[in-house]
């Protein structure tokens, strides 16, 4: 939503960012890679970053980079984008899907524990959890974190529509857990001209082994300790990113506005509004979803008819796709109920005043007229 507009605004400085790697012809793995890495360890305050070719295969090698594979089970919510279960079952681990709450829809304390309590009554080897930081608000890393240390289980953020977030405590998403996780794809808050991830941490072994395992397992050339994978973040895509790395925070305030003003506006009209967390928590605001409990679809058609556009987030839970029913998990109502009811509005930093009126009057239209 909106891409083109904010991409045009940066487009002649990222262009002659990207001139100046074709003349140098170094395109894998280079300065500006590493540059990007220094930049993101630094926004994150963690001691780390590894940039990797996309934030499905961060959530993966960073799975794999602390032990977690076959015979394994890996919490993480049902409500969510398919990356994270499909990172979990790549390293050859189960997921187990956890419900969510109701109006945050991100995973919670206690339905994370209900899921590691009804796994492991199943004779399943929990080792890790995985919270996604739904549409750019963290998870409860507090209580996450005190459930992993006193479970002895990784935990690995699935930040990806989160950078610049901030937890309860203050810490950036992506900096409490063993790893954090990121993706760059193009409609990220932060995104590349195509796919892209990476990786923070602080533990100093988990990023050596990340950089070993994102090129082939490599420890020299033609030299491999383990079968790895060939995900590294591009110079181009690293160029890019520099390049609009400096236009962030705005990016960030402008989105903000548009939330407060949707919280504002919509308030009184039979919608469920996202919450939004007490100070120093940042939401990133990667999207803004509203709960529609009585016609969404309808909804959603209307503004559809009348130029708006907007998006359903997610449709069908992990635990009922096709690719998952084998594992046979229980009904998660919360979950169930969210893929049901949210609806995606307008949410870019390009958003203009006249196009926010537009969509808010025609909710409020929407409504009155039924």
């Amino acid at each position: 939503m909106g891409l083109a507009a904010q991409e045009a605004t940066v487009a002649e400085e990222i262009l002659a960012a990207v001139a100046d790697v074709a003349r140098e012809g170094r395109f894998v793995l280079g300065p500006r890679v590493e540059a990007f890495e220094r930049w993101l360890a630094e926004a994150c305050s963690c001691g780390h970053a590894v940039a990797v070719g996309s934030g499905t295969d961060a959530i993966e090698l960073s799975l794999r980079a602390l032990g977690v594979g076959a015979g394994d089970a890996v919490v993480t919510p049902a409500f969510s984008f398919v990356a994270a279960a499909e990172a979990i079952a790549a390293t050859g681990a189960r997921p187990v899907f956890c419900d969510v709450d109701p109006v945050s829809m991100n995973a919670t304390g206690r339905t994370v524990k209900q899921a590691i309590d009804r796994a492991r009554a199943a004779g399943l080897r929990v080792r890790a959890i995985v919270p996604v930081h739904l549409f750019g608000l963290c998870a409860p890393l507090g209580a996450l974190s005190a459930i992993a240390r006193q479970e002895r289980l990784v935990l690995v953020e699935d930040a990806a529509q989160a950078i610049g977030a901030r937890d309860g405590a203050g810490f950036a998403a992506g900096a409490v857990g063993d790893a954090g996780c990121f993706s760059f794809f193009p409609t990220k808050n932060l995104g590349a001209w195509g796919d892209g991830g990476a990786v923070v941490t602080s533990d100093e072994a988990v990023a050596k082994r990340l950089r070993r395992l994102r090129a082939h397992g490599a420890v020299a050339p033609y030299t491999h300790a383990e079968p790895g994978r060939n995900s590294r973040l591009d110079e181009l895509q690293a160029a890019v990113l520099l390049a609009k790395a400096k236009h962030l925070a705005d990016w960030q305030r402008a989105r903000a506005r548009a939330a407060e003003r949707y919280l504002r506006e919509l308030d009184g009209l039979p919608l469920v509004l996202p919450p939004v967390p007490a100070s120093p928590a940042v939401h990133a605001w990667h999207a803004f979803v509203v709960g529609v409990p009585r016609g969404r679809d309808a909804l959603s058609a209307w503004l559809h008819e009348r130029g708006v556009e907007t998006r359903v987030y997610y449709p069908i839970p992990m635990h009922r796709q096709e690719c998952f029913r084998g594992l046979n998990e229980p009904e998660l109502p919360c979950a169930e109920q969210a893929c049901a009811t949210a609806l995606a509005l307008p949410m870019f930093a390009a958003l203009t005043d006249e196009q926010q009126t537009r969509v808010i009057e025609q909710i409020a239209h929407f409504f009155h007229s039924r």
